[in-house]
């Protein structure tokens, strides 16, 4: 395993160990975030967005040997059925993909029931994606696209700018939060 596999292996368990820490294993929080009541979940979400982004910037502009980015085609149909089945499975689920895993990880009975529906999912779509395909594949692919290079900028301060402005989400919706709590 290479140097950099295993640093990322360590992040990871770090990472999840963290997010299990902080409650993040229990259906609960995203239950709360899809009802609009608790901003956590899409707070840390915008912020491993922003973070992930500048840090792959960062990767492709001064040492791209180690930057391996895998851009997919943008396949219009299939992202907007694909995104409708996804929210429905975590509406239902309370978990994104990620915090079944940290409820697996952790032990709790709906993390597994969540990883397993989700694995069963993929199957499902691995059957149909013959059928699908000339459907929600083909028609609307508009190819790989980036927003640096869909807007002609530069890569690394593209991904600053967006960056900012994600931080700004979460900067207002903390607002948000304390100005419900006080009232």
């Amino acid at each position: 395993m290479e140097t950099v596999q295993i640093l990322g292996l360590i992040t990871g368990v770090l990472f999840g160990f963290a997010l299990h820490r902080a409650g993040f294993s229990r259906c609960g929080l995203v239950m709360r975030g899809l009802a609009f009541r608790d901003f956590t979940m899409l707070k840390v979400m915008l912020t491993a967005i922003a973070v992930g982004m500048v840090g792959a910037a960062l990767l492709a502009t001064f040492a791209p040997e180690y930057a391996h980015l895998k851009v997919k085609s943008l396949y219009v149909w299939g992202v907007l059925v694909g995104g409708l089945i996804f929210g429905v499975g975590m509406a239902i689920a309370g978990y994104c993909p990620g915090t079944a895993l940290i409820g697996l990880g952790g032990g709790v009975r709906d993390g597994v029931l969540a990883v397993l529906g989700g694995l069963l999912g993929a199957f499902v779509f691995i059957l149909a994606y013959p059928t699908l395909e000339p459907v929600l594949i083909k028609p609307l692919d508009l190819g790989k696209l980036t927003l640096h290079e869909t807007l002609h900028l530069p890569y690394l301060p593209t991904a600053l700018v967006m960056a900012a402005m994600l931080g700004g989400i979460v900067f207002w919706l903390n607002r948000l939060e304390a100005k419900a709590r006080t009232q």
